[in-house]
């Protein structure tokens, strides 16, 4: 298996090589760029050089806690200039999946009011989210979590009101065959900072998996749906011209060889090179300790460029 390249070892042809073999970037965000409202030095100025190449960028996320008008200004902040169209969440993407198959039913969502948003202005219909329960009344809560007739999608993503009457809700509900299981992020963790995270997604939603006993149609990294979207909504002619950028093993790197995109992978998440060069599904073509010490590089070779009359 070829060895993994770390860029900050690389020498100048190889690193032109790596910049002249993709025309597109799809970047992750949590442990890439930022880590919740902190922005990782230097990372969005590399991204902001990506896109002053000419490279096409697309943002790539798990989260879709964010408002959209909201993300934009993190990176416009940054000096960053990105439209709605180039951010990819798992809300925009079920909203797209629901379009393809035509579904026109209630759904009832576990998610974030930014998710909830997104699926409402996309004409999704949707349940009441709060089952009405009552802790002094046993019958009444029994009735609240019931199945409910009119629902024919659950669909479950990160929602810090993740609580029990919406497990039992979901669980109920999916007891039908007919009711479609579609799940977002499932991440085990949340990163908030290097060697610092807190509960995720993941192990709430196999709650749901276990006691329906059904598979859910996955829309986030690493999944086909995912994929599907990236290929046919961001125009990606030829795949072994992507770039995917990020900090995870299962999730990024995974997905990345999947569909056949390039890798590089950073060191600013959860996971380290070491774990991912153990396995050739996660084993990244690229490495950089942090995003932000890539765009001093490319500034470099521009500027030595200049300098040769080029």
């Amino acid at each position: 298996m070829p060895a993994t390249i770390n860029l900050t070892q690389a020498s100048v042809e190889e690193m032109q090589d790596f910049l002249n073999s993709f025309d597109v970037v799809l970047c992750d965000c949590d442990g890439v760029i930022w880590y919740l409202e902190k922005a990782i030095p230097g990372a969005i100025t590399t991204v902001k050089r990506f896109q002053e190449m000419q490279k096409r960028l697309f943002l790539v996320t798990n989260n879709s806690t964010i408002p959209m008008d909201r993300f934009c200004e993190k990176l416009r902040l940054g000096g960053l200039e990105v439209k709605r169209e180039q951010i990819v969440n798992t809300a925009k993407v079920i909203s797209w999946y629901l379009k393809k198959i035509n579904f026109t039913d209630e759904a009832f969502l576990i998610a974030s009011s930014p998710f909830r948003q997104i699926l409402i202005d996309s004409g999704i219909k949707l349940a009441p989210e709060n089952p009405k329960i009552s802790e002094g009344d046993a019958e009444a809560t029994v009735m609240a979590v019931q199945d409910r007739p009119s629902v024919k999608a659950v669909i479950v993503d990160f929602s810090v009101y993740f609580d029990w009457g919406k497990l039992a809700h979901a669980i109920s509900c999916l007891k039908r065959k007919d009711v479609l299981y579609i799940t977002g992020a499932q991440d085990e963790w949340v990163i908030c900072g290097l060697n610092n995270k807190f509960l995720g997604p993941g192990p709430l939603i196999n709650i749901i998996t276990k006691h329906s006993g059904r598979t859910p149609i996955k829309c986030a990294k690493p999944s086909e749906v995912l994929r599907d979207y990236i290929v046919t909504v961001c125009n990606v002619q030829d795949r072994k011209r992507c770039l995917f950028i990020g900090d995870t093993i299962n999730y990024d790197m995974k997905f990345a060889t999947m569909c056949g995109f390039s890798k590089l992978f950073v060191g600013t998440g959860m996971d380290n090179l070491e774990d991912a060069e153990q396995d050739e599904e996660t084993r990244p073509d690229f490495y950089i300790p942090s995003l932000g010490l890539l765009h001093p590089i490319i500034d470099s070779l521009h500027n030595d460029s200049k300098k040769d009359g080029h």
